[in-house]
């Protein structure tokens, strides 16, 4: 008997290979190489339902459904390989190809094994070990959260690195990338709950395709690709700020001056309201290596860039919440006034620093000083 609910398998197919063409075409105008390999993604996994869509209804052309399959091991390398160039845009990958030598692996099993006995019926191949035959069939799941955490973990260092290099992070915090995580993975978690329980086999299809619309919305709603500037300029010390070394970029004597010099300039000159400003804008103003004020703010001052910044923004807002200005300024006003060039960042990072909203603060502060 054929589950009808199969038929979600030709929509999820259907939808997936017009947003790979559409990544492709370059939809959404970000990355040239982060499109190609997220439009390769999407279309190797549309081969994927279009297989399952076939061997649900039972039409058994052997062949189609193998030409189909063939790319399978290909499919998580393409979307990790998108994810790199996304979060790393100038940043060459060395040695990519070997991401691909399980699919090389297999396509060569498949010329050897199974290729041949598709199209003569009177070539038995030699029986398989038990654990190839285990390795086909389970390896590529393996394989899917191997790379889901591997791109997780791509996502968790550009957050941590775009605090390191800018003060602010709302068109390069990729918030996008991560509801598109949620959906692979929960497409994951269906396949491999549906391989244990005859239930969720059967509604796979129907959670399946709620996958891929939730795919598709994360990508075509994800803003362009911002490279903020490379990350060779960031030398993070953060994790052991008071680790002893013997190759010290700088020595304690220097760190100290430098630390005096960069917070009394930052402040004197109000550098921190410029809303775009970055770790190498910065270090232009104070005249040194942005090498070294990386190195200065995580040791000297025991913070990251994006810290640094924020909080003296948020004593500029202290300053004009109490003051005249906040009379004729609504809270973006004292926002933008500030520095901030948002409001979600501006409530918390001033909520961090303060414990209280900017509005309590008024009412708090305002009090009192009257």
């Amino acid at each position: 008997m054929v589950n009808i609910l199969y038929t979600f398998h030709a929509f999820s197919a259907g939808a997936l290979w017009l947003l790979g063409t559409l990544i492709f075409m370059g939809v959404n105008r970000t990355g040239l190489q982060a499109d190609r390999w997220l439009g390769a993604y999407y279309c190797l996994l549309a081969c994927l339902f279009t297989q399952l869509f076939l061997e649900g209804f039972h039409i058994d052309n052997g062949a189609l459904i193998h030409v189909l399959e063939l790319p399978r091991w290909a499919t998580l390398p393409c979307f990790y390989l998108a994810v790199h160039h996304m979060v790393k845009p100038t940043t060459p990958i060395r040695y990519w190809g070997l991401h691909f030598v399980p699919f090389l692996a297999f396509l060569l099993f498949s010329a050897i094994y199974l290729i041949p006995g598709l199209f003569n019926s009177y070539i038995h191949p030699p029986k398989l070990p038990q654990w190839i035959i285990f390795a086909v069939k389970y390896l590529f799941f393996a394989q899917c959260i191997f790379y889901w955490i591997a791109c997780y973990r791509l996502f968790k260092i550009h957050q941590k690195n775009i605090r390191q290099l800018s003060s602010y992070m709302e068109k390069i915090n990729m918030i996008w990338l991560k509801y598109l995580l949620i959906a692979l993975l929960f497409m994951i978690l269906v396949r491999l709950l549906a391989l244990v329980h005859f239930i969720f086999n059967s509604f796979a299809p129907i959670l399946y395709f709620m996958g891929s619309l939730a795919l598709g919305y994360a990508t075509l709603t994800q803003r362009s690709i911002y490279a903020v500037e490379s990350t060779n300029n960031l030398i993070d010390e953060s994790d052991q700020p008071k680790k002893i070394k013997t190759d010290e970029r700088l020595t304690e004597q220097q760190v100290d001056t430098l630390k005096e010099k960069i917070v009394q300039k930052t402040t004197a000159e109000k550098l921190y309201l410029d809303p775009g400003l970055t770790l190498s804008s910065l270090a232009d103003h104070i005249g040194i290596n942005p090498h070294d004020l990386s190195y200065i703010i995580n040791n000297g001052l025991e913070k990251n860039f994006y810290q640094f910044i924020n909080e003296l923004r948020t004593e500029e807002a202290k300053r004009l919440l109490l003051s005249e200005e906040a009379k004729r300024l609504d809270m973006f006003g004292v926002a933008i006034s500030a520095g901030f060039n948002s409001r979600t960042t501006f409530y918390s990072s001033f909520k961090k620093a303060t414990g209280i909203t900017p509005t309590e603060y008024m009412k708090v502060y305002g009090k009192q000083s009257t």
